[in-house]
């Protein structure tokens, strides 16, 4: 019975440590193939990747309360979109991730022996385990959005002055960007645009995919320009040195915490290094033996 337990756990986490790793090391967004997210049908490719689906499918089709999760749903959805749609992942397949690595860690516990309290408390980290990884994919897609944000938006500003409209300066700054998270969403937009969607509407759908504050407030004051017929250029401009501040005032804020932060731990490495150095000589005295 215990090879049995072995073998399906086996089972388990290696399918859902190949989606993780294969998320992570994804490579399927190419410009040069018109391609900006990952590709469903390139994963579909991947036997593992099919057997997935179909599990997901029949695991979500027998759910006892499939009909009441469409709330739940909607928020994954929106948190997927957050974290760039690793693996094309639906709302539903994340569900069925999130029971397999939990059934995994469950049968893990049983075929190793542990009591039922550890078995309970591994099965309940293996089903939030990938609401964690999606929160870290999250947080590193904004990290490196805001780290590629002033590039993008000094190429914008300085292509906007040169005399090029909105469009032909987004396809330079795609042109001469270097590669990375926002520069691919920018791609997306010009792709929409020559879909035909309204200028707008594409605009509005890039913050919403990218979901990062900055990035919504610059979409924001370029729609409210182009409304208002003012100039695009001094409007960017403006956000550029507004950003910069802001980016300033956060560095100055993380500075400021840095010593209250640093204060718990040093607090245990001088303990432990005044045991260290003083220690064997309070013994000594305890003893009686120091002089």
């Amino acid at each position: 019975m215990r090879i049995v337990y072995i073998v399906l756990a086996s089972l388990s986490i290696g399918l859902c440590g190949y989606m993780i790793v294969t998320a992570l090391l994804d490579k399927d967004a190419v410009k040069e193939q018109g391609r900006i997210k990952p590709d469903r049908e390139a994963c579909m490719r991947s036997p593992l990747y099919r057997l997935f689906v179909k599990a997901a499918g029949f695991m979500i089709s027998m759910h006892p309360k499939k009909d009441k999760l469409s709330g739940y749903f909607s928020r994954v959805k929106k948190r997927l979109l957050f974290a760039g749609e690793p693996l094309c992942l639906t709302p539903e397949e994340f569900l069925a991730l999130k029971e397999l690595a939990s059934t995994g860690m469950l049968v893990v516990s049983l075929a190793l022996g542990f009591s039922i309290t550890v078995t309970f408390v591994l099965s309940v980290a293996g089903f939030f385990y990938p609401d964690l990884w999606i929160r870290e994919l999250h947080k590193k897609r904004r990290v490196a959005i805001l780290k590629e944000l002033p590039y993008i938006l000094d190429l914008l500003t300085l292509s906007i002055e040169a005399g090029l409209d909105l469009t032909g300066s987004v396809s330079r700054v795609v042109e001469k960007s270097r590669e990375g998270i926002l520069s691919r969403e920018l791609f997306q937009f010009l792709q929409e645009l020559r879909m035909g969607k309204a200028r707008k509407q594409a605009l509005t759908d890039m913050a919403g995919r990218v979901g990062v504050p900055e990035v919504t407030s610059l979409v924001n004051a370029i729609i409210q320009s182009d409304e208002l017929g003012s100039g695009l250029g001094r409007t960017l401009r403006i956000q550029s040195q507004e950003y910069r501040t802001r980016r300033f005032q956060r560095a100055e804020k993380l500075a400021m915490e840095a010593p209250v932060k640093m204060t718990f731990p040093l607090l245990f490495i001088f303990t432990a290094v005044f045991l260290l150095l003083f220690g064997s000589f309070a013994i000594q005295a305890m003893r009686g033996k120091l002089f």
